[in-house]
């Protein structure tokens, strides 16, 4: 008897379930069986099929009394559409954020001009850091000409 090759064998587990449940059409039912019979190995996993629906027959029914679906549904239902009157009253939980949001940029931008702007503020500190005229990389720089070595013309 030949056995086709792997890659074309063929029912594959899907349809060994449906075989076992009843659920081919007349034709691929005896199409099923006609293989089963010539290959131990689709055979094999026939009967690990049918032991595991038995053993599943066999485990016992709980009830709970009650239908869970509803009370499901309930809370999914309450949990992705909040009521349109909570959405209306809790807009200003938000704010808080939103004002120090802006009032970070505001801040970070309000430092950043001032620092390369220089101004009248920073021309003091300059004058006292001319002693250090050519700094080491990684220094914080006040302005611009402190970072930078002017060349000098000769």
């Amino acid at each position: 008897m030949n056995e086709q090759p792997t890659a074309m064998h063929a029912p594959d587990l899907p349809e060994l379930s449906a075989y076992l449940d009843g659920e081919l059409d007349a034709g691929e039912r005896q199409r099923v069986a006609a293989h089963l019979s010539a290959c131990a190995t689709c055979a094999t996993h026939l009967a690990d099929l049918q032991a595991l629906s038995a053993g599943l027959k066999a485990l016992p029914e709980d009830k709970l009394g009650f239908d869970l679906a509803g009370i499901i549904e309930g809370r999914l239902a309450s949990a992705t559409h909040p009521p349109a009157a909570r959405r209306r009253r809790d807009w200003w939980l938000g704010l808080p954020v939103a004002v120090g949001a802006a009032a970070s940029i505001a801040a970070g931008v309000f430092m950043g001009a001032a620092l390369v702007a220089g101004g009248a503020a920073t021309a003091p500190r300059m004058a006292a850091l001319r002693v250090f005229d050519a700094m080491p990389p990684g220094n914080l720089c006040i302005g611009l000409e402190s970072c930078y070595v002017k060349e000098r013309v000769k």
